[in-house]
């Protein structure tokens, strides 16, 4: 081989080396492209990813502080309610102590008028003591205060006291010892009774 085509081997190599480097200059650049490609759009992924789970949290935290309130506000209604119930139980019997030390006078009133003889039922002073037991009864009436019925009525232990049984049993009140009063929907004071069989029709008219 001449000097020449030693000269022309020599070129070829060294084009053939050029193209090989740019060919491995052009594959780098574009695997770098391709990886900056893929970063770029992997990061607002991660962005986007990040703050939807932050916005969840929030959304948790939100609905737990909502929850939270919303049973707070309904302790302090049922609070308010139950205080205003309790606060009109204690003014509608607030004068249930007084008005049980009370009754024992109008016991002495009622047995005061029953004990007056039938001819001095029209004596101004017996009239005078009339008309003092109504004002007291019309007083404790406009108190909510009421009689209790007994006579003729089954026994009521919730309202009734038995004092005594009739031998021949039976669970009617026959006879009243003791008249017994309400205040409203309680008792202030039972009524003190006889228990006994209830009376015939015909027991009725003989007696």
């Amino acid at each position: 081989m001449n000097q020449d085509e030693r000269f022309d081997a020599d070129t070829e190599a060294e084009r053939n080396r050029e193209d090989a480097e740019r060919f491995a200059d052009a594959a780098n650049s574009g695997a770098s492209e391709t990886e900056t490609d893929k970063n770029d759009t992997e990061e607002p992924q991660i962005v986007e990813t990040n703050l939807t789970d932050e916005l969840e949290k929030e959304r948790a935290r939100s609905a737990e502080y909502l929850d939270q309130a919303q049973r707070t506000r309904a302790e302090l209604i049922n609070y308010r309610r139950r205080t205003e119930q309790e606060m009109q139980v204690a003014r509608r019997f607030a004068a249930e102590h007084l008005i049980a030390r009370i009754l024992p006078v109008i016991d002495d009133f009622h047995r005061a008028i029953d004990a007056v003889p039938d001819a001095d039922k029209d004596n101004p002073w017996v009239q005078g003591v009339r008309l003092i037991e109504r004002k007291i009864w019309s007083v404790l009436e406009s108190e909510g205060v009421q009689p209790i019925d007994t006579l003729g009525k089954p026994f009521d232990p919730s309202i009734h006291e038995a004092v005594s049984v009739d031998s021949d049993g039976g669970d009617m009140v026959v006879e009243e010892f003791q008249r017994g009063y309400k205040l409203h929907d309680r008792v202030v004071r039972p009524a003190m009774v006889k228990v006994g069989r209830a009376k015939s029709s015909e027991q009725t008219s003989e007696a």
